[in-house]
């Protein structure tokens, strides 16, 4: 396996690299200051293929994989990662309804997600610890005009913003997990409503916000799969969310360790730059070590998705990686820039909360302990 970008990914990385300085540079500082949705960027990110970028070209994708698309998501971020967060949670939907649907579904959807028409979310959270449990737990319950979904999807990304949706529910309460089901639920349906916008520490721009459903009405022909698909495709789905999501921290982690490296060497004390202090070094040294090893691991899972080849350990591993250091590429960062690196008028603390937000508002960091520690014990 081959963890080298060919000559058509390294120039979609360059198309992503121009992209984010015309279009995102110019808007960042503001969109963290507002939390505004970039709406202009998010035209563009279509007008460049990189919505459709892995979906296939008879649904008016671009068709270029999953490593292109990985690659696309840390370039992006390295600049706004949450603007790379509306592109994850997007093609997370989009990837669902490729790898699940039906022929009609796929001719339904996807070529509007693919050109920008549509932007797609990922709806599996609740409030309480897993789908299906809790007092707002999503409910799906088949009556005779169909399936009636009520409850509440807790932190979807692209939440109000989005027009369509790939929810979670649980129909078998007793299943437990087998027990789930996705359904596409089109924004405007009666019933469905957008809650309140999550004031957010990171990644302002990229709304969340809960999905309230009472009583929406959606048929058979709005199912993912079949209904014992559910399990696969919820832990298939997270899984290809965990790879673009580790894009994403090691983006945000590459922007802040070039940021501390630049800094480090015009910053003088004691009559030299910071940059000849071997503590600073080995702080520069150890976060992009950490990074690399991380793009390589995210490389390969995402190589994986790309080949149709099993993934689910793999992504577990980068997440797991991630989870557990991906918060530190920023604490030596900022150590590296002291007081200024905590003033605001630096990157790093927006990269900073932007970097907790990519790792909190998925599963913990245990969660993909089980799948790696399974795979070792089978």
């Amino acid at each position: 396996m081959s963890i080298q970008l060919t000559e058509e990914q390294q120039l979609i990385g360059q198309s992503a690299r121009e992209f984010a300085k015309e279009y995102l540079e110019p808007i960042v500082v503001e969109m963290d200051h507002t939390g505004a949705f970039p709406a202009d960027a998010v035209k563009h990110l279509a007008a460049h293929d990189f919505l459709g970028l892995f979906l296939p070209g008879e649904h008016g994708g671009a068709e270029a994989g999953f490593v292109s698309f990985v690659e696309v998501v840390e370039t992006l971020s390295r600049t706004s990662a949450a603007t790379a967060s509306i592109l994850v949670n997007h093609a997370v939907a989009a990837y669902a309804i490729n790898r699940w649907g039906s022929a009609a579904q796929k001719g339904a959807y996807l070529p509007a997600l693919a050109s920008g028409e549509t932007l797609g979310a990922f709806a599996v959270y609740e409030h309480g610890p897993t789908p299906g449990v809790g007092p707002d737990a999503l409910m799906a319950t088949r009556q005779p005009e169909g399936w009636v979904l009520k409850g509440t999807k807790a932190f979807v990304r692209n939440a109000g913003a989005a027009k369509v949706h790939v929810v979670v529910a649980c129909v078998d309460p007793a299943a437990g997990a087998k027990g789930l089901a996705a359904f596409i639920v089109p924004a405007g349906v009666s019933g469905l409503t957008v809650g309140v916008p999550a004031e957010t520490m990171g990644l302002k721009g990229c709304p969340v916000a809960d999905l309230i459903f009472d009583n929406v009405i959606v048929q058979d022909a709005d199912l993912l799969g079949s209904l014992s698909d559910g399990r696969t495709l919820v832990e298939e789905t997270l899984a290809v969310a965990s790879v673009a999501e580790a894009a994403q921290t090691v983006g945000i982690g590459q922007a802040a360790v070039e940021h501390a490296a630049a800094y480090a060497k015009t910053r003088v004390q004691f009559g030299r730059p910071i940059a000849a202090l071997q503590a600073i070094q080995t702080l520069l040294a150890e976060t992009a070590t950490d990074c690399h090893l991380a793009r390589l691991g995210l490389r390969v899972a995402a190589e994986l998705i790309e080949s149709g080849e099993p993934f689910l350990v793999e992504a577990a591993m980068v997440k797991a990686f991630l989870a557990r250091f991906g918060n530190k590429f920023l604490i030596d960062t900022v150590q590296v820039e002291g007081g200024f690196g905590y003033s605001e008028f630096m990157p790093l603390p927006r990269l900073f909360r932007d970097i907790a937000g990519t790792t909190l508002l998925e599963a913990p960091a245990q969660f993909p302990d089980g799948t790696i520690a399974a795979a070792l014990l089978a």
